[in-house]
């Protein structure tokens, strides 16, 4: 991980000094138009138009990126963030301030997606939650930090402005002079925001008010710090109280979300807010400075957390394939309310005061309790442990979608390696002497050869098995490779490469078939039918690992995805299909899967009595009175067969005790003739199981029992 983080230095060095001009920059515009005597509902509209050019940027950002590039678009558009502020010293004109405020808004959105993307493409699955987190923490410390600033100067003058700007330049120069190019970007195409509220109402609502108050508390600060005489050093360590509870408060707040009802944890964040929030006030007009800062941590700290807590909310009802299409549809609820925040909050300061700031949060976090209370009763809670994990995100900067550990990873492209795109090339033109190519570079360099299978595979002229049969005998040690590399490039030789494996490496047909079942789901019966080809008395050892590598699937399945699981229609067929293979194993199979995914029983019920049906057709029974000793009339075949279907639900029912009627009534539809041996059978186990199993086959309307 260190040496992941070390990767990215360029980038977080960039991060901090960008956002260290930030942070000087928000609290030097509010205090200097304080100073000019601007009126707060002007001051208030000022601040809100960097929201706008906020949403502007996260609209254009990306195709920015793909036009000219990751790096120029960064540099270029901190450029022009330097250049609005350093407008802005030349006059105190409130409309080209407002200007001003559109532009560094939208600079600052692009060049946050330039360093997302970044991030995103180095980052695996593994690591991306840590980078994340990294990256928030150097963006919190360095708004932190840049709140001191203010200090070495005074606002009235230029000298901030141009320190600013000097800050925004210096910000390129780790990134322009780092040896990356930067990465592509894919476009992000985001649900409509309707679309998203029918699914999560409170996740939107939620959303939206916390963009509201968070760009209302932050921005109108300065202003009400003012009206108390707070200035100079003394408000840098307010805002930087502010700031810090931004950051430390997510800790707890995260961990009590992610182990009760997040619903009852927003509701009950939102009440200390709103309290500390009112406390404010009345601590500031007793001059008491260090409590009210704790408060104003406090409260500051909660409407921090109700971002991230509004996206959570909001995964715990989205499927992962819908995350990153709901993150940007969060991004623009956020971004919406953060253009109202600061300019409503502003008109209440004018009519009311600049000490009502804290009065109006409230009351904002009030009315969004009453909808919190609403949705309570509205939708039932999601049980903790099934809720998506917390994650620490800085409403400063927008989400960073893509490092979010909880949506889908996309496995970034690598570029193929000089000696895999000439075979390709090759390939291309002339596929056997390509393939010739392929086996003299894989006994030199055994490791590329995997590589190179793969990249010779997608050409539709490269004959797969050929390929296959050329490598394997050059490198007999990376046949697992070789073969999972050409599936992966084209699924349809699956079958056909693992039998020939099986004529050439009898011995690895198991590992192989594996391998290739465990990383292509889609081909898992066709691995496990080649395996048990080759091996008939593996069957319940297959069953086994498939069972339960299906089971474990399952169980990771996030309950908003679940209305799209197949995996008990995939485990019958692979039942089905392996009994098919090997009928004499067909109970121990079924059970074994009904073992590892008790859900699957009465599907599997019905599939096994509808062979076991078929079975008592009278060329069945006739070849088992002739090929068994003990069978000599056609009642006496019948009588086995039923008997087994008796096993069978005994069985079953041991495997999944509380699916135990349902088989039974399943296979009593089937076979009516085992219906009193079945009710003797449960009556042994439950009476209770015995009453269930009547009052079922009495409910149905074509029982004649």
């Amino acid at each position: 991980m260190r040496l992941t983080l070390l990767s990215f230095a360029s980038l977080f060095i960039s991060c901090f000094i960008m956002m260290l001009g930030n942070g000087l920059i928000n609290i030097l515009l509010p205090v200097r138009m304080g100073m000019d005597q601007l009126g707060t509902d002007t001051i208030g509209m000022v601040l809100s138009l960097y929201f706008v050019g906020m949403l502007l940027g996260g609209i254009y950002a990306r195709l920015l990126i793909r036009r000219a590039g990751h790096i120029r678009m960064f540099a270029g558009c901190l450029a022009l963030a330097a250049v609005s502020i350093l407008v802005c010293s030349l006059a105190s004109d409130p409309i080209l301030w407002a200007a001003m405020r559109i532009l560094i808004g939208f600079c600052n959105a692009c060049a946050y997606t330039a360093m997302e993307s970044w991030l995103s493409e180095s980052s695996t699955k593994e690591t991306r939650g840590k980078v994340l987190a990294f990256y928030q923490v150097v963006t919190l410390v360095a708004l932190f930090c840049g709140q001191f600033l203010i200090n070495l100067a005074s606002p009235a003058g230029t000298v901030l402005f141009v320190l600013s700007g000097i800050l925004l330049c210096a910000s390129i120069v780790p990134i322009v002079l780092s040896r990356s190019s930067g990465p592509t970007v894919e476009e992000i195409e985001p649900m409509s925001l309707l679309a998203l509220y029918r699914i999560s109402p409170l996740g939107v609502v939620s959303c939206f008010v916390s963009g509201w108050i968070y760009s209302a508390a932050f921005n109108m600060l300065p202003v009400f710090a003012d009206s108390y005489g707070i200035i100079d050093f003394q408000l840098s360590l307010y805002m930087g109280a502010a700031i810090m509870g931004a950051f430390l408060l997510q800790f707890p707040v995260g961990y009590l979300s992610d182990r009760f009802d997040r619903r009852t944890v927003l509701l009950a964040s939102l009440i200390i807010s709103a309290i500390a929030g009112f406390s404010v006030t009345l601590l500031a007009d007793e001059s008491l400075f260090w409590m009210m800062s704790v408060a104003t941590g406090i409260t500051c700290g909660i409407i921090a957390c109700t971002y991230p807590l509004s996206i959570s909310e909001t995964f715990d009802k989205l499927r992962q394939s819908e995350m990153v299409a709901g993150m940007g549809c969060l991004i623009l609820a956020f971004s919406l309310g953060g253009i109202v925040g600061p300019y409503s909050t502003s008109l209440v300061m004018e009519q009311f005061g600049n000490s009502s700031l804290f009065g109006f949060l409230g009351v904002l976090q009030l009315l969004l309790c009453v909808f919190v209370v609403y949705r309570m009763f509205a939708r039932e809670a999601l049980p903790a442990d099934q809720q998506e994990k917390f994650v620490m995100q800085a409403a400063a900067i927008p989400p960073v979608v893509d490092l979010d550990p909880r949506t889908e990873y996309q496995e970034p492209d690598s570029p193929l390696s000089p000696e895999a795109e000439l075979a390709a090339a090759v390939a291309d033109t002339d596929p056997a002497a390509a393939i010739r190519m392929a086996k003299a570079v894989a006994i030199n360099t055994p490791e590329q050869v995997a590589e190179m299978a793969g990249a010779m595979a997608a050409i539709t002229a490269v004959d797969g098995l050929r390929l296959q049969e050329a490598l394997i005998e050059a490198v007999p040690d990376q046949a697992a490779e070789i073969t999972s590399a050409i599936v992966t490039a084209n699924s349809e030789l699956a079958s056909d490469l693992i039998a020939q494996i099986a004529t050439t490496l009898p011995s690895q047909v198991v590992e192989i078939a594996t391998r290739i079942g465990t990383e292509n789901p889609d081909l898992r019966v066709e691995m496990a039918t080649a395996m048990i080809a080759a091996d008939p008395e593996s069957a319940v050892e297959v069953t086994e690992f498939y069972a339960k590598l299906m089971a474990e699937e399952h169980e990771a399945i996030r309950p908003a995805d679940r209305e799209e699981d197949t995996t008990d229609q995939a485990a019958v067929e692979l039942v089905s299909s392996i009994t098919e293979l090997a009928p004499e194993q067909a109970l121990d199979v079924a059970v074994t899967m009904v073992e590892a995914i008790p859900d699957t029983a009465t599907q599997v019920t019905e599939e096994y009595v509808g062979n076991l049906s078929e079975c008592q057709s009278d060329e069945v029974i006739e070849e088992l009175i002739e090929t068994v000793d003990s069978i000599n009339t056609p009642e006496e075949a019948v009588q086995e067969l039923n008997q087994e279907a008796v096993e069978f639900v005994s069985r079953i029912s041991e495997a999944a005790p509380e699916q135990a009627v349902d088989v039974a009534v399943t296979v009593v539809e089937a076979i009516p003739e085992v219906a009193s041996e079945l009710i003797d059978e449960l009556n042994e186990r439950s009476d209770s199981d015995e009453i269930d199993m009547v009052m079922k086959l009495e409910d149905r309307p074509d029982n004649d029992q």
